[in-house]
């Protein structure tokens, strides 16, 4: 029912309305909805503006849809015939296509790290990614559109504990970890963490007490955190003029300095030096028997992938076009902090996601697409998957072994 409100006689004079009686509007609302009549296929209309706003989505969005779906071609996840039928299906169809093509990227993606892992794994969130028209140039400028892919990872950190293992071994093992970090672009071990900026006045807090110490002062940390106070020193009077806080803080920083992961393993060895392990103790029980050799020897496959593409391409290749992209100051390789197994990784891990976080900012990067070059892209992908899948074999060996130990 329709119901249609109507002014009392009273208000119609009152605002100078032309007065028409209300039994006649009402006469003649009922007899105009009376006398509808559906003449026409209501589905075919519906089919209609479906169509119309597909159309309308895809000529929006025409550069963003169909660089994506000429990446999943490259990557082998949609065929010519494919894209045939769905070009001849219309903007509805393509559209189509488009949304099935992110579902495969991310799907392979998935596949090529779960295959380094080795088992069903769930609770290891992928990068999320879309295809985006660079923000700088905008949907209705005439001519080719620049297209980024932007990806984007939540922080997160990975507590290995590499201070029981073998000496030699965990040397290799992190050695191994930084050329991932390299290689792909992503994660960063957290004593790097007071060298990104992104910590603030961490590296002059470290500075400033290692001088201290240095000097022969031998105060408690209460009294260093009132002496900092008392002089009004860089950077501690910068941030706060708590004692109590300040106390905590040196007592953390003492805890960095005097567990210093450069002091305890002392030289990381380079490429060559993690393969002369690799071929001098492949042999040996001692070191094929730990749970840690799988992760060299898939290490050692990924490098060998990554400096087959560079060869192929170019060698400074490399898979983000910038640190933080057009889209954020945080760069994606932030997004992921690994430590050794030292008790203020975590806080110092915290602090820089709190950092992110207060900033308003998220771990980005982006890829621009080339729609000539879009092997190169499918390459970056590959080498980024399988550099996840790594960081979350380190992380699963790491459970698997608390596990043994409880």
């Amino acid at each position: 029912m329709c119901s249609v409100p109507a002014f009392e006689n009273d208000q119609i004079e009152a605002n100078g309305v032309n007065p028409c009686p209300r039994a006649n509007l009402a006469l003649d609302l009922n007899v105009l909805f009376k006398e509808v009549r559906l003449d026409f296929d209501l589905q075919l209309l519906v089919g209609g503006i479906v169509e119309q706003q597909a159309i309308q989505l895809f000529r929006q969005n025409r550069a963003v849809f169909s660089t994506a779906i000429l990446l999943a071609y490259e990557m082998g996840l949609v065929t010519p015939a494919e894209i045939d039928e769905h070009f001849a299906g219309g903007s509805q169809a393509l559209t189509g296509l488009y949304r099935e093509s992110l579902k495969r990227i991310d799907a392979k993606l998935n596949a090529v790290a779960q295959a380094i892992v080795g088992e069903d794994d769930d609770d290891f969130e992928v990068i999320a990614f879309e295809f985006r028209v660079r923000e700088e140039y905008g949907r209705n400028e005439a001519g080719p559109q620049p297209v980024d892919l932007v990806m984007a990872l939540n922080p997160r950190f990975t507590q290995l504990d590499l201070i029981e293992v073998d000496r030699a071994l965990a040397k290799v093992v992190i050695g191994c970890i930084r050329y991932i970090q390299d290689f792909g672009e992503i994660g960063i071990c957290a004593c790097d963490i007071q060298r990104t900026g992104i910590g603030f006045f961490l590296e002059d807090e470290l500075s400033e007490l290692k001088a201290e110490i240095n000097g022969g002062n031998n105060a408690s940390d209460r009294e260093l955190a009132e002496l900092f106070l008392e002089r009004g020193q860089y950077p501690f009077s910068e941030f706060t003029d708590d004692a109590d806080y300040l106390e905590e803080r040196i007592e953390l920083l003492r805890r960095i300095i005097n567990n210093d992961p450069e002091k305890l393993f002392g030289d990381i060895p380079d490429l060559k030096g993690i393969r002369a392990f690799h071929r001098l103790h492949k042999q040996q029980d001692a070191y094929v028997t730990s749970p840690w050799w799988p992760f060299i020897e898939e290490s050692l496959a990924f490098i060998r992938f990554v400096e087959k593409i560079k060869k192929n391409h170019h060698p400074e290749f490399t898979i983000f076009d910038s640190t933080g992209s057009f889209y954020s100051d945080c760069g994606i390789g932030v997004g992921h902090a690994i430590g050794f197994g030292f008790d203020w990784e975590e806080t110092l891990a915290a602090e820089l996601y709190e950092d992110i976080a207060n900033a308003g900012e998220t771990p980005m990067s982006s890829i621009a697409l080339n729609p000539i070059a879009l092997n190169q892209t499918a390459d970056k992908l590959m080498i980024l998957a399988k550099a996840r899948g790594l960081i979350r074999l380190a992380e699963m060996i790491q459970i698997n072994q608390q596990g043994d130990d409880d």
